[in-house]
């Protein structure tokens, strides 16, 4: 049985992700039936990927959010981890702010503190209630039921058709069309496929272990002369020194395509480069309930 690390607990927009990658899996075994799937739960992001090729043969995890950007600590993980990425799911996320009495009555929020990035605007409208982060919007909405004051909890838009609650806002998110994009990762020896029809992304991290002017344009003239698209770039410090940066670069394409192997070649010869995988594009579709 493939074990599937994710974050806990259970009723987080994580397990939907996973959930979704494994229906995914089902759907493309044409020939075989795909192995049955198992979900192992951990409170941390630096867990479940800690777990990864170990406890787990994979691991499904949020890396970046429409409005917030990417994930810091996942990053900061991924520049030691020895994962590979294999797989990406983008999952609509739609939030609801649930309370056991009327709006006005509030004195206490109960929010993720992810979620408190996304929802911002409504939650300054609230006014002079406290807010309380927690580490999972399951977490959020047992606090607000056991809070001994008036309380309310942001939870994912799907608890609101399973409760009853005295009042219920629904789309609190700042943008309507909100989503988040999931990495799958496994361990690097993990087999991968390779369809030269297929859409393809690859993700890599570059460090400018020799810094000098220009260094970024030709990373990036390596990639632009060759018709390359690249759909992120971002800086994470290396904690060694101000100015050292490691960058993290999505592009369209797969690293055995030959104009981007081409680049990747070229880019090692004037940096230290990782490529951290090439995996197909997700689909974005409309959440459904698992």
């Amino acid at each position: 049985m493939r074990k599937i690390a994710t974050l806990g607990p259970q009723g987080t927009f994580s397990e939907t992700a996973t959930r979704r990658y494994i229906a995914g899996l089902s759907a493309s075994a044409t020939n075989t039936p795909a192995l049955p799937s198992e979900l192992v739960y951990f409170p941390t992001i630096e867990r479940a990927l800690a777990a990864i090729g170990s406890v787990c043969d994979v691991g499904v995890l949020p890396i970046e959010n429409f409005s917030e950007g990417f994930i810091p600590s996942v990053l900061d993980q991924l520049i030691h981890a020895d994962l590979k990425v294999i797989g990406e799911v983008i999952l609509p996320i739609r939030f609801a702010c649930v309370s056991t009495v009327a709006l006005s009555e509030i004195q206490q929020l109960f929010v993720q503190f992810v979620a408190k990035g996304q929802c911002s605007r409504f939650i300054e409208s609230l006014g002079p209630c406290q807010i309380v982060l927690t580490e999972s919007n399951t977490e959020s909405l047992a606090l607000a039921r056991q809070a001994s004051q008036p309380s309310a909890a942001i939870v994912p838009a799907d608890h609101v058709q399973q409760e009853t609650f005295a009042a219920v806002v629904e789309n609190v998110n700042d943008y309507e069309n909100n989503q988040t994009r999931f990495l799958v990762f496994a361990a690097q020896h993990y087999p991968e496929t390779y369809d030269a029809e297929a859409d393809y992304k690859t993700s890599l991290m570059v460090v400018d272990e020799h810094d000098h002017p220009g260094f970024l344009g030709e990373i990036l003239t390596s990639f632009s002369r060759r018709k390359i698209n690249l759909t992120s770039i971002i800086s994470r410090p290396t904690c060694t020194q101000f100015g050292k940066y490691h960058f993290f670069i999505d592009l369209d394409g797969h690293h055995q395509d030959s104009a981007v192997a081409a680049a990747l070649t070229e880019i090692e010869s004037i940096s230290k480069g990782k490529c951290l995988g090439s995996y197909l594009k997700a689909r974005v579709l409309e959440r459904s309930r698992f």
